[in-house]
């Protein structure tokens, strides 16, 4: 009983620990974070973090690229905050379970059906399948590289930073 009982909570574990992705964040990062925070999260590992600056770390053996800009954030202008995650690690996965390696038909059948989808025509070889999510403003993009997923985001798509 004891043996099942840990088997049952090691797997459990593990699929908790392989869906890290949302559309809203990735492992410890999260759109909308303030560089304060960020640099409290990933510690001496940047120098500085500079606003509208991309730059990549690795945290908790996970490379990720990150950008801090300048927008609005919570209907006030001029704050900087986290606008951009990227990943091309094969170690972080969706809530779904989808992530590097997975194909346009795999992202299509999780999550055509419970979100707003884009899908992009091809461009030199690279087609992006993305989700909208309107209530946090965020759109998680799936690039993909020969039918397979090489690259995934999470964007702000703040309504108040649009200009016509």
């Amino acid at each position: 009983m004891k043996i099942n009982l840990f088997l049952v909570g090691f797997v459990v574990s593990t699929i908790f620990c392989s869906a890290q992705i949302s559309t809203t964040r990735m492992n410890d990062f999260k759109i909308g974070m303030l560089p304060l925070d960020l640099f409290k999260l990933i510690g001496n590992k940047a120098a500085a973090i500079a606003i509208d600056t991309e730059f990549s770390i690795v945290n908790k053996g996970i490379e990720y690229t990150l950008y801090v800009g300048d927008g609005y954030l919570n209907g006030e202008n001029g704050g900087a905050y986290l606008k951009s995650i990227s990943t091309k690690s094969k170690n972080i996965k969706t809530l779904s379970g989808l992530g590097i390696g997975s194909t346009l038909d795999d992202l299509w059948n999780a999550y055509s059906t419970k979100y707003y989808v884009f899908i992009n025509k091809e461009i030199e070889g690279i087609r992006s399948f993305s989700i909208q999510d309107e209530q946090n403003g965020t759109i998680l993009t799936f690039e993909l590289i020969n039918g397979r997923v090489d690259k995934i985001e999470i964007n702000s798509y703040n309504p108040e930073e649009c200009t016509l």
